[in-house]
This record gives structure tokens, sequence and C-alpha cells, in this order.
């Protein structure tokens, strides 16, 4: 187990020497941030401005309210899911294809990143619409039922995230369609199985000491606020920041991983920054 958890480490460290050496792959995750928040935002304010907010608030409420227009509100929360899956996979294809050529040896830029994306355009469309879909179903089955029933639908949820891991890597180099998409990622998952997966949950634990410190920042400016209120605020500025930075970063290091791996799994080589040994680490089950 131990030695598992080390290669996790050093798989997590190589992703952190390719981050080092393009840190406006940053600039992916950033921009998702900021684009989502604004389609989401343009989303919200005319539902609010109609007073149809409670009817988008009752298809994610397991006890809302029967008479509420079900229909309207389930329109609008597909919406939002729409928006937010297409929003994702398109600069996480942009930053899928940055991390490939610099793999290949390139100096990618932002633009670089882009410019893929725009090209794959109809492909992520349609990857996204899949996605929002099977994402809107299960949480809305999961919403109005429970008991047995939620914890199948948590499994058939989990199977679906982990068939469909390489999805965006095989949008972004072999350019073909979403269902031609999702077999050739749950064939490659099948060769990654293991260590891989390991180093996914490496990368979980360690975004969850981040909980645990933003945890203690909440605490300790909570405790403070009456006696400190300055220091307060200080507080929850920095643990503000803390989240935003420390998303950032294991967002794009989650990307470079899943890159690495799709690399060597589908095209035999060992990307740049990533050993030998390590990344054969990967496909490996001891």
């Amino acid at each position: 187990m131990f030695k598992r958890i080390g290669k996790a480490i050093d798989i997590m460290k190589a992703c952190w020497r390719v981050l080092m050496l393009d840190k406006e792959l940053l600039v992916f995750p950033l921009l998702t941030m900021l684009v989502l928040g604004l389609c989401l935002t343009g989303i919200a304010l005319p539902v609010w401005d109609r007073g149809d907010l409670p009817e988008f608030l009752y298809v994610f409420d397991e006890n809302g309210n029967q008479t509420i227009n079900y229909y309207w509100g389930a329109a609008i929360g597909f919406a939002g899911y729409f928006v937010s899956f297409f929003v994702m996979i398109f600069f996480n294809s942009a930053l899928i294809a940055c991390v490939k050529i610099r793999f290949a040896g390139g100096d990618p830029t932002v633009m670089d990143g882009l410019k893929a994306s725009v090209e794959r355009l109809s492909l992520i469309f349609f990857w996204a619409l899949v996605a929002s879909v099977v994402g809107f179903i299960l949480s809305q089955l999961k919403n109005k039922k429970g008991g047995p029933i939620n914890f199948v639908l948590g499994f058939l949820g989990a199977g679906w995230a982990i068939a469909t891991y390489f999805v965006v890597p095989v949008l972004v180099s072999e350019k073909i369609g979403p269902l031609s998409a999702i077999k050739r990622s749950a064939a490659i998952i099948k060769k990654t199985w293991g260590e891989a997966l390991v180093a996914e949950v490496g990368f979980g634990a360690f975004y969850a000491i981040t909980g645990f410190i933003v945890m203690g920042c909440a605490f300790a400016g909570f405790t403070l606020f009456e006696s400190s209120p300055a220091i307060s605020l200080l507080i929850f500025a920095l643990g503000a920041l803390y989240v935003l930075i420390s998303t950032l970063v294991f967002t794009t290091l989650g990307s470079i991983l899943k890159a690495a791996l799709y690399v060597y799994a589908v095209e035999g080589k060992i990307p740049q920054a990533f050993d030998d040994d390590l990344i054969k680490g990967a496909f490996v089950h001891e």
C-alpha cells in the first residue's frame, strides 16, 4: 500500500514538473471558472427576474412543492447542466491539447489550446450534450428516489465516470464522435486500471488536505471575529485565495496526469518529464 502511495506522489511530482514548464496551463481552469460564472449568472438572472427561481430550485430538491411547474424548472436546470459541461469540456480540451504539445517536445501557448478546442467545437458540443443528459437524469433520479435505489444510482454514476475518464483526450487526439469516444475511453481504462486510479485517489487525498486547511481557516476566522474582526476578515480572504489557487493547481495536475496516461496507453511513448519506470508503473498490477 505504501509503495502505491509513493508512486502516486512520484506521479504528482512529474505532473508538477510539466506544470512548471508551462505555467500558463493554469489559465484554462481559471477561464473555466470565469466563463462558467458568467454563463450561469446569465441563466439565473432572467429566472430571478421572471420569479421562476422556485421552479429551478425544485429540480434539485427532493422535498420540493409538487404544485410547482416541474417541467419548466427541469428545462432551466438542464440548461445549467449543459452550459456547465460545455464550458468545462471546452477549456479542459484546450488544456490537454497544450499538454500533448509539451509531451511532443513543443512549447504550447494558450492560443494553441483554444485553437485546438475551436477546431473540435462540434465534438465538444455533442459530448457535452451526452454528458449533461446522463448527469441530469442521474441527479433527478437520485433526488426523487431513496434508499437502495440511490446506492445503485451512485454505483452507476461511478461506473460512468470511470468509463468516460479518457473521453476528452480521445476527442482531442482522435477527433471521433462522443459514442465512439466512450468506447475508446472504456478500452483504454482497462489498461490503466490499478495504479492510475491509485494516482487519482492520491490526488484526491492531497486535495482533501486543502479542505482541512480551509476548515481550520474558517474556524480561526469565526473564533476571532468578535475580538479582532480585521484579522478574521484577513483569514477568510487568505482561505478563499488558498481555495482558488489549490483548485487551479490540482485541476491542472489532474489533466496533465490524464494526458500522460493516455499518451502512454495509446501511443506507447513516455511523455517528457515522466520517468520511464514511473509511467510504466501506472500500468502494472503488483
